[in-house]
């Protein structure tokens, strides 16, 4: 069964007016939309990604860079990501219909892992 990642994304300015009972009930439909699919025994991975460590690498002309980032100048940030097991491409944007990061007007990027002829885990 194929594999897809699930990037989530947001604008991280849209936090700035949340209540707690808001928050509260952002991780409470996340909670929930991780159980269902966690029920049908389709999530293998997810986590929320924390900001205060994220670098950007580069290595032009062979020397490595490191930049700091996410940047403030940006418009969305990477929140956090999925790994699911889906049917198809189809059914991967089906389970995603409900998925919480729309509460909030975030973005969710669709991608199936390509395991390059290793076998899936």
């Amino acid at each position: 069964m194929p594999h897809y990642m699930l990037l989530l994304r947001e604008d991280p300015k849209v936090f700035q007016d949340f209540s707690p009972e808001r928050f509260q009930q952002l991780i409470e439909a996340f909670g929930a939309w991780s159980a269902k699919l966690g029920k049908e025994n389709r999530i293998l991975a997810g986590h929320k990604l924390t900001d205060d460590t994220g670098r950007v690498l580069t290595k032009p002309a062979g020397k490595l860079l490191t930049k700091d980032g996410p940047y403030v100048e940006t418009k969305e940030v990477m929140g956090g990501y999925y790994v699911i097991k889906a049917d198809s491409y189809e059914h991967a944007i089906e389970l995603c219909r409900e998925h919480p990061t729309f509460l909030y007007n975030g973005t969710v990027e669709i991608r199936q892992v390509d395991y390059m002829g290793q076998p899936e885990p």
